[in-house]
């Protein structure tokens, strides 16, 4: 395990890596891990989904009482450029989900939105078994075409708030992301 210093145009830059005690691989570059549907989602009946939900890559609705886009919350990892990124999706106002919607091949720059984010990512879900998933306030900074709002969590006392402003360890990273790739390892 460890990090790799190269230079770029003079400056020195960290490559996150680490050889992973449950595969044994060599993984480089900052983690990066994406829920490619809205946990909201998996509360619906499998047989009743077709008629309820209309999702895609970036927008879910389900039976347009509850609206979820797609964003990403950057975790900063102390000493590397790269931050740790969790593709994550955000509750939204019906207002603010028809106006994001109705502008998504434009410039949203400087545009966004208050939303919540359903905090069910290994390392930060503080929900026991039986309750409802954690939710924290957040606003959702919109971007340009092609890359997807940034996630921007409320002060809280919740781990994810404090990473988000504090940064993590090194090892934290690692932790985070073997219990991603290795959920029972």
């Amino acid at each position: 395990m460890g990090l790799r210093w190269f230079a770029i145009g003079g400056k020195q830059e960290k490559t996150f890596e680490f050889r992973c005690e449950c595969c044994g691989e060599l993984h480089r570059g900052s983690p990066s891990f994406a829920y490619e549907k809205p946990f909201a989602y998996f509360t619906v009946p499998e047989n009743e989904v077709e008629a309820r939900v209309e999702i895609n890559s970036d927008l879910c609705s389900i039976d347009d009482e509850a609206f979820y886009i797609r964003a990403i919350l950057e975790i900063p990892i102390e000493g590397v450029e790269e931050p740790f990124t969790w593709g994550v999706w955000v509750s939204q106002s019906e207002d603010s989900f028809d106006r994001y919607s109705a502008t998504y091949d434009d410039d949203q720059s400087g545009d966004g939105s208050f939303g919540w984010l359903t905090v069910a990512m290994p390392g930060y879900d503080l929900s026991a078994p039986e309750e409802d998933f954690e939710q924290i306030p957040c606003d959702v900074s919109w971007s340009v075409p092609g890359q997807r709002p940034v996630v921007v969590p409320h002060e809280t006392d919740h781990p994810i708030y404090h990473d988000f402003i504090n940064g993590i360890s090194w090892d934290r990273a690692i932790e985070l992301a073997r219990r991603m790739m290795h959920p029972d390892g």
